[in-house]
């Protein structure tokens, strides 16, 4: 299995290599139990040409060694390890690694995912304040992204009640989006559990948040 997991952090921290590619790259070393041999999965995982000349260009860079050693230092788990969650293997294209900081046997619990507007009125304050406090009540695991507005508050209501609550956030671990929600991040981290797709250093790009949405449901 350490063999089967460095690949696959490897592999997702490679950078110029779509989801799909990777995907396909891992089902190929999966089936062929090749997981060092970057040559054979490039002539058989049917990759696009850029994926294929990145990972070739990239898979023993100095860049990519760094990444690795540096990700190593997070707690995270793979596709293929048992605690990886089948509703989320069973999705197109899963994370092939989730870094995680907090309780990650709260991925294996009855949850709601909540997914609302950066601009949360009076009114949709009023409405969570009445939906989720029974669903905390009944040990239900709230799940959202951390984020301004809907997100953000969902995780505070939780955090009130002495709920359960999962931050799926569309940054590395060692970032907060936005930025003022560093101290809300932490606490769902100790409280709960953070995950990400994503590496140290990298940053809210708009692209990240529909995949990170994938998560959350």
């Amino acid at each position: 299995m350490l063999q089967v997991n460095d690949f696959l952090l490897r592999l997702s921290l490679c950078r110029g290599i779509g989801l799909v590619s990777k995907y396909r790259l891992w089902e190929c070393a999966q089936q062929a139990r090749c997981f060092n041999n970057i040559d054979y999965l490039i002539d058989h995982a049917n990759v696009s040409l850029r994926s294929a000349s990145s990972l070739k260009n990239n898979w023993t860079s100095p860049e990519l060694d760094q990444a690795v050693a540096l990700n190593s230092q997070e707690q995270f788990i793979t596709i293929a390890d048992p605690l990886y969650p089948m509703t989320l293997k069973e999705t197109y294209c899963p994370p092939l690694v989730l870094f995680y900081r907090g309780n990650l046997s709260l991925l294996h619990q009855p949850s709601i995912g909540v997914v609302g507007t950066r601009q949360i009125t009076n009114y949709g304050q009023s409405a969570l304040r009445g939906l989720l406090p029974p669903v905390i009540k009944r040990q239900i695991v709230v799940i959202s992204g951390l984020a301004q507005g809907v997100d953000g508050f969902s995780h505070e209501l939780a955090l009130k009640h002495g709920g359960l609550t999962i931050g799926v956030i569309g940054t590395g671990l060692d970032q907060a989006y936005p930025q003022n929600h560093q101290v809300l991040q932490d606490e769902v981290a100790r409280q709960g559990l953070v995950i990400s797709e994503y590496g140290r250093g990298e940053p809210p790009v708009a692209y990240h948040f529909p995949e990170q949405n994938q998560i959350k449901r």
